[in-house]
């Protein structure tokens, strides 16, 4: 990855992580943009440059961002659990507000909670097809454990001893 590159990445990480950050802290849109330009050391107009000025544009990417944080699913190739799990905390390591977004708005009846119940729904169908021969209750199980990790903070070098099949 190209040193630009990884600048690019790591100011949109800075981005998303303010904006759930604010959007936990604050309440749904009543945070601005000047606010999340403080938060995340990152000027307006470079704000405006990678965003546009739409507080929701902001928020979709932010979303987005937490679903593949969380679940992964734009990378094609099967990842197994014990390597999708490790990226997964490692990630949540620098981004506790993404959890905590996840955990308060996945059972109410909002936009985000419609988006995260959209990624689960993907992701059962991802986990399913990489292990056909688990049942459903199997699979559930699964994602039960991982979701516990996050929860629990497990460090990642324990990982391999939790997700043994």
């Amino acid at each position: 990855m190209s040193e630009n590159q990884q600048e690019k990445e790591e100011v949109h990480f800075k981005i998303c992580n303010s904006v759930l950050k604010l959007e936990v802290n604050k309440g749904h849109l009543k945070w601005t943009i000047s606010e999340i330009s403080k938060d995340s050391g990152v000027t307006r107009s470079l704000i405006y440059y990678y965003f546009g000025k739409e507080k929701q544009v902001l928020l979709d990417e932010a979303l987005r961002y937490m679903i593949q944080v969380f679940f992964n699913l734009d990378d094609d190739r099967s990842l197994g659990l014990p390597v999708r799990m490790n990226k997964v905390l490692s990630k949540l390591k620098d981004m506790p507000y993404a959890f905590i977004l996840f955990f308060l708005e996945r059972r109410r009846d909002s936009d985000i909670a419609h988006v995260i119940r959209q990624a689960e729904e993907r992701l059962m169908g991802r986990l399913k097809n990489e292990f056909p021969d688990m049942s459903e209750d199997e699979l559930l199980r699964i994602y039960l454990l991982e979701l516990g990790s996050v929860a629990y903070g497990l460090e990642p070098e324990r990982i391999g001893d939790i997700f043994k099949r």
